[in-house]
């Protein structure tokens, strides 16, 4: 069985990674919290884990590139007749040939494979932090779009309790002739719109439970999940930090240097540092009594060379210029994006807490009042049934749309945290 610890490392990977995400208890589940939530993405995300497992790779791929080639050993009989004599295998009349071949590499291959081998490690490393961020991110957005889906079901909840028993209330009224029937129809249809709003809103709680708790590793608990939100605070602005030493920029770097040693490997086979094939033969032709003429044992030396008669490498050169031509294109869309992306969170950061403060100190406010008078005016029969249907519309509308602004500028906050543990991870020099 073999012995080598990358061999055994790579092999065990599946199952290190099973025992290091833990199980997702109950009473964590009902009580999910965005500090729990971030703790447990680097050890559960399915991204995460598969850009740790590409690392993994990258990194026996360094070991692979620094190895020699092998040796080979060759046998073969020659001159072989009916009678070649008794005794041993190795003293009959035969021409026994025993070669060893060993391929010398040339021009530096070797180090060119590993620098190339050591770039793209780079890039996986760096990738992994990209991951844990990326995923991070897009789980605490998830978690903060159940927790607007809850608080919106429990909004419309309460609204299908209100009109309930408004509905019987007017039906009431409407067995002892003081309203007319058309209006408790009314009332009936906006039940009806809430119910449907209300089922809707199960409905996308539900899936949304389903993909946090995927994201999680722990599909079991879907329908366990409780998000705890908390009230977003103001974060402090990110600090500028290069752009070369961000998670994603310093992948696409790395996956350029690799590129560029891949050329010069390319370029290495076409000169002429032709690789040199050496081999040494063992020929064995004994004298036996009925062979009177063998040779006795002799020594051959070979050399071998390759002849570039038919290509030169032409496309591997070919090849290799268009990944340096990609990377480079890839690392300049790296830059773009990593720049848009902090001035983009800085500004739907600013954006969703003027939202907030708009629906929660104006809006909310005069929709309560407009409600509140609506509903006195209605119990006084000076207004009519659509005038306090539509103030409760107005209600359950401004209602949703705190629930939705607060859901907003909560997940502005992870983008804009996000932008500043990219700058974390750069200045902290956790990247290669």
């Amino acid at each position: 069985m073999s012995r080598n610890p990358v061999l055994l490392l790579l092999l065990a990977g599946p199952a290190l990674s099973a025992l290091a995400c833990p199980a997702l208890a109950p009473q964590a589940a009902a009580a999910l919290t965005p500090a729990a939530v971030a703790e447990r993405v680097p050890l559960c995300h399915p991204d995460v884990l598969a850009a740790e497992r590409a690392l993994g790779g990258a990194a026996a791929d360094v070991v692979t590139a620094g190895q020699r080639p092998n040796p080979t050993l060759g046998l073969g009989a020659g001159n072989l007749g009916r009678n070649m004599g008794a005794g041993s295998l190795w003293n009959k009349a035969f021409d026994h040939q025993v070669r060893v071949d060993q391929l010398v590499e040339r021009g530096g291959k070797p180090r060119l494979r590993v620098a190339t081998a050591q770039a793209q490690r780079d890039a996986a490393t760096a990738d992994v932090f990209e991951a844990r961020r990326q995923a991070t991110a897009a789980t605490l957005r998830t978690f903060h779009d159940l927790a607007a889906a809850l608080a919106r079901r429990e909004e419309l909840a309460a609204s299908v309790a209100l009109n309930d028993s408004s509905l019987q209330a007017f039906e009431q009224r409407v067995k002892s002739g003081d309203a007319a029937p058309l209006d408790a129809t009314r009332f009936r249809l906006d039940a009806l719109r809430v119910q449907a709003d209300l089922v809707q809103a199960d409905t996308d709680a539900r899936t949304l439970r389903q993909q946090l708790a995927l994201a999680l590793g722990a599909p079991e608990q879907a329908q366990a999940i409780v998000p705890r939100a908390q009230a977003p605070a103001q974060p402090a602005a990110p600090q500028p930090v290069p752009l070369e030493r961000l998670p994603a920029v310093a992948a696409a770097q790395s996956r350029l240097a690799a590129a560029q040693q891949a050329l010069a490997l390319a370029l290495a086979r076409a000169q002429a540092t032709r690789d040199v094939g050496v081999g040494v033969q063992l020929d064995r032709y004994p004298v036996t009594s009925t062979n009177s003429s063998g040779t006795g044992n002799t020594v051959s030396v070979f050399v071998s060379v390759p002849l570039l008669f038919n290509h030169a490498y032409e496309g591997e050169i070919g090849r290799a210029q268009a990944d340096v031509d990609s990377a480079a294109q890839a690392l300049e869309r790296a830059r773009a994006e990593a720049q848009d992306e902090a001035t983009r969170a800085l500004a739907q950061w600013q954006a969703a807490q003027s939202r907030r403060r708009l629906v929660s100190d104006e809006l909310l406010p005069a929709a309560q009042r407009v409600a509140q008078g609506a509903e006195l005016s209605y119990q006084r029969g000076a207004s009519g049934v659509l005038d306090v249907l539509d103030a409760r519309r107005s209600l359950r509308a401004a209602q949703i749309e705190r629930i939705n602004a607060e859901a907003e500028a909560a997940k502005a906050l992870v983008d804009l945290q996000a932008v500043s543990q990219a700058a974390a991870m750069a200045n902290g020099s956790v990247l290669p």
